[in-house]
């Protein structure tokens, strides 16, 4: 028998409804193209919030979703750069067909922000249950609401996560 190993990192329609699920759940500012990359990179590997610098307040809320640390999983993770910036290609080619079938709202997109647009709120509604898997909503809840506060500012999200794309 011949196995296929799946990595959700690595695909292009879980990545394109993971961002659908986190859009559908912002609850401040449209987040620009960096902050929904690094939101679903840590939305497909919560563990790895652990390594992020958070404030305290922050930290607490993270601390009451008891989602266990890197080292403590099953699944052994590369260092949290190396991971993204290997996600670099699926996650742009996930943006790039979600705006081709008209779910986000162009115009933001100019403006450097992402939101469903009528179409994609319709959709996400549509698929009601079927878009948040199993045990997403906190971290989803988590990242749309109390992780949007830290780095802010141009290269903030970059200093407390250690994440950057090459070229960027």
């Amino acid at each position: 028998m011949i196995y296929r190993i799946w990595y959700a990192h690595l695909d292009i329609f879980d990545t394109a409804r993971r961002y659908i699920a986190l859009l559908n759940n912002w609850k401040s500012d449209p987040p620009s193209r960096d902050r929904l990359f690094i939101s679903d990179f840590y939305l497909v590997s919560p563990s790895l919030l652990h390594l992020t610098h958070m404030t305290l307040d922050v930290r607490r809320e993270f601390n009451l979703l008891k989602i266990p640390r890197p080292e403590h999983c099953f699944i052994k993770y590369p260092a949290p750069p190396v991971l993204y910036n290997k996600m670099a290609g699926v996650q742009e080619q996930a943006l790039h067909n979600i705006v081709g079938k008209g779910l986000l709202d162009v115009s933001l997109i100019n403006k450097g922000q992402l939101r469903l647009s009528t179409k994609g709120e319709n959709f996400a509604m549509d698929m009601g249950k079927k878009l948040v898997i199993r045990d997403e909503m906190e971290i989803i809840e988590f990242l749309t609401s109390e992780f949007v506060s830290i780095g802010i500012g141009k290269s903030g999200l970059r200093a407390v996560t250690g994440l950057r794309r090459l070229g960027t």
